[in-house]
């Protein structure tokens, strides 16, 4: 008898989306960024910008190729053949890899916050990076709907602060509080690429 296949709905699926999209950069970045100045805010907005004309790209090819599930490397496939297929599957597969290693890193980095002794002993750091990527690829094998379900909790987890943030900063929003345009000692020129990267 085949297995029929299992469905979600569309509070989980966009929080599969939304999940994806919604890193840990985040809550990693805007510390990083605040030593450049605020030229930092044309970074994001920049990527912002590419990631709406990838979305779009996206979105045309799924109407371009019908009927195939797998994304990026379905669309290459159709278009230039099996061995550039196989290529972005790979190079689709080494990114989660090492997103996989930055979400476990970033999530080490703020429980240290609460076990200080995750800051002091590499040990613990890595033994709990692991525990984490071995639990949620544990999530993974227990199907589509299990996952849904706990990227419906981790998404709203990662949405929450985000909101709070939005609304009270948007009642203690003062321009005197932005730092100079340009922190470092180079030129606007050089310093974009490094923000927007």
């Amino acid at each position: 008898m085949q297995k029929k296949p299992q469905k979600i709905g569309l509070i989980t699926t966009t929080s599969l989306v939304v999940g994806n999209m919604i890193g840990v950069g985040i809550f990693v970045l805007p510390a990083a960024l605040a030593t450049y100045g605020s030229i930092s805010l044309l970074g994001w907005i920049f990527t912002s910008a590419g990631a709406l004309i990838l979305a779009k790209i996206f979105s045309n090819l799924s109407k371009i190729v019908v009927n195939k599930s797998g994304g990026s490397y379905a669309y290459t496939r159709a278009a230039f053949g099996d061995f550039f297929g196989y290529l972005i599957a790979w190079s689709y597969w080494i990114g989660c890899w090492v997103g996989n290693g930055a979400i476990a890193i970033a999530i080490v980095g703020a429980l240290s916050f609460f076990f200080p002794v995750l800051e002091s002993n590499s040990v613990y750091q890595i033994s709990v990076a692991l525990s984490l990527i071995w639990l949620f690829t544990w999530i993974n094998t227990r199907g589509v709907k299990t996952s849904g379900k706990v990227q419906v909790v981790t998404t709203a987890l990662k949405l929450l602060p985000l909101v709070f943030v939005i609304i009270v900063g948007a009642f203690f929003f003062n321009l005197d509080n932005f730092p100079a345009f340009n922190l470092t000692n180079q030129s606007n020129f050089a310093t974009f690429p490094a923000v927007a990267a």
